[in-house]
């Protein structure tokens, strides 16, 4: 099963996810969707948005992002929750 991403998940490439929803949270954190912010170390990538999403998990009207989702610069976002009903 796939976790979901909350604001302070990890990706790929040593970045953070860094915005998430205001009325949705998974153990006191944000939920991570679409759209949101992460910021990445790699020269050129420093400000990325979350480009995946599940269309069956829709928090705040976009898709909610789980372990293994992808980012604009091409990370992979990296769950800190060992599973959350996906698969």
């Amino acid at each position: 099963m796939r976790g979901i991403i909350r604001v302070g998940d990890a990706t790929s490439h040593g970045g953070v996810v860094t915005t998430g929803s205001t009325t949705s949270q998974v153990m006191e954190r944000p939920v991570a969707r679409i759209g949101d912010l992460c910021i990445c170390p790699i020269a050129g990538h420093q400000s990325c948005v979350i480009i995946e999403g599940d269309p069956d998990v829709i928090v705040d009207g976009k898709p909610a992002a789980f372990d293994g989702h992808k980012t604009s610069c091409g990370a992979a976002l990296i769950s800190s929750v060992p599973s959350s009903g996906r698969t």
